[in-house]
């Protein structure tokens, strides 16, 4: 099963241009389910890791080519923190350390699920607004960086 997820995984990132909304939450419920899978003694945590880190890569790869023909006012913003995340997968896989994910948290995706279903429905159009953005960028990386201090 654990192979059908990667699978998935695989297919469904290029998908976000065909099916944004659908593509997001399916890339976000795979990443959160496929350790349970591998944990069936499919793979040794090691081996996941490596696996799981480089899947991400390819999602976030993918949506920031989405970000920079889709959500073209923030694709400069992206695409910096995409460098930023991308610069800490490559010494992970280097060093073989996940520790290193604290000083190089995953802000691109966390603040990508910001804008886009900021925008994508207009109820929560609010939190980009020049009152709120700072606020909301806050919440979002504070969030973020005890989740990586977390695991």
């Amino acid at each position: 099963m654990y192979y059908f997820v990667v699978l998935l995984r695989i297919i469904s990132a290029p998908l976000i241009f065909v099916w944004p909304l659908q593509v997001i939450i399916l890339s976000f419920f795979l990443d959160v389910i496929d350790i349970e899978f591998a944990s069936r003694k499919v793979l040794t945590l090691a081996k996941y890791e490596r696996y799981d880190k480089a899947l991400d890569l390819w999602w976030y790869l993918n949506a920031m080519a989405f970000s920079w023909f889709y959500l073209p006012d923030y694709k400069f913003l992206l695409l910096i923190l995409f460098i930023f995340r991308s610069i800490g997968e490559i010494i992970f896989f280097i060093k073989n350390n996940r520790r290193i994910f604290f000083l190089f948290p995953n802000f691109f995706e966390n603040i990508f699920f910001l804008i886009f279903f900021s925008i994508y429905f207009r109820q929560l159009n609010f939190l980009l607004d020049k009152k709120f953005i700072f606020f909301s960028l806050s919440v979002v990386i504070i969030g973020k960086i005890f989740q990586e201090w977390w695991v």
